[in-house]
């Protein structure tokens, strides 16, 4: 009865009584094949679109027999690699140039793996015969207790993302395309910056901040422009655009208006047809007064108070409302 071949390696095995003084060298080859699927390695060139490894039954120096494959090569196109169909693995080593063409790798009639091969990756591929699993693909638990450094994207789904959670001593850095610090987390201080390496407080931003939904201070002052700085500050409504404003460099302040100009606080009804007052006071407390002035007193008219009842003639009036009745306060031009 003449050798048959394995399967899986392409090994020669013998009958008893065959192969009469070649014993040794078939043994030989087939030590060889085994010695190659565990440790062999071969650099490829693909030659085409649809390339296959060489295989044969017996021989030895076979693409296919080697455990580490390099592929090299330039691809004109998207391109397949086979190996035979049958069961096997393999560390593939993908150093070709790709462009914008993909590269597969897959057993002859059967299903590649499942996102290609990656430009300049090493892959740990096997096969059941019919379809090549990349091994890194559906891999279980991971640990490195060096560095990771991932090159394409990363997707977190169906679990939670924790960093540092042995509370060490340890920053946290994500860079954008011009920022080195886009958001940075201090671990020795407990201290959040974005655009910012050395976070004063808590959560500190540089540049400017954008909110688009509620914010709800709770449990601590808020303090506006702590440096003293000349920057203004506004609150816009609907349709009044300087509903409150801030001149942060005349130190005033302005309702309706983002020039107050006549006192530290103004107050601009800003329209000629709403029909409502400049300001509205409503005292529930019936036993206190609606405004309260603190001034100077004196007799004359040097002072914010006067006694002096001489000031002058009456000028004009100023239209209230007091309880729903309009009354007029008369005011006099001084002497």
């Amino acid at each position: 009865m003449a050798s048959t071949y394995s399967d899986r390696l392409n090994l020669e095995l013998q009958t008893t009584g065959e192969n009469s003084g070649t014993w040794g060298t078939i043994t030989n080859n087939n030590l060889q094949k085994l010695e190659a699927a565990i440790k062999g390695y071969v650099s490829v060139a693909i030659a085409s679109t649809s390339d296959a490894l060489t295989y044969e039954d017996g021989s030895t120096g076979l693409e296919q027999d080697n455990a580490i494959i390099k592929l090299t090569g330039s691809l004109t196109g998207n391109t397949t690699m086979q190996c035979e169909a049958q069961e096997n693995w393999f560390i593939v080593d993908n150093a070709t140039s790709m462009g914008n063409y993909t590269l597969n790798f897959k057993p002859a009639g059967g299903t590649g793996t499942t996102d290609g091969l990656i430009a300049g990756s090493k892959h740990l591929l096997y096969t059941d015969g019919s379809t090549m699993f990349d091994v890194l693909d559906d891999a279980g638990n991971i640990t490195a207790n060096g560095t990771l450094d991932v090159a394409g994207a990363v997707n977190f789904d169906g679990g939670a993302f924790t960093f540092n959670e042995s509370s060490a001593d340890v920053d946290f850095r994500i860079e954008s395309n011009g920022n080195a610090n886009a958001f940075f987390v201090d671990a020795g201080n407990d201290r959040i910056g974005i655009f910012n390496a050395s976070p004063s407080v808590a959560f500190d931003v540089t540049g400017a901040a954008k909110i688009s939904g509620a914010v709800d201070l709770d449990g601590g002052a808020f303090t506006w422009n702590d440096t003293g700085a000349s920057l203004d500050f506004r609150c816009e409504t609907n349709t009044l655009a300087n509903a409150f404003f801030i001149d942060g460099s005349a130190d005033k302040i302005g309702f309706g208006t983002n020039s107050p100009a006549d006192a530290s606080v103004e107050i601009n009804q800003a329209s000629t047809t709403a029909g409502t007052a400049c300001l509205s006071l409503d005292q529930d407390d019936t036993d206190q007064e609606f405004i309260k002035f603190d001034g100077t007193s004196n007799s004359d008219q040097s002072s914010s108070i006067t006694t002096d009842t001489s000031v002058g003639s009456i000028t004009g009036h100023i239209r209230v409302n007091i309880n729903g009745t309009d009354y007029w306060i008369p005011f006099y031009a001084t002497n």
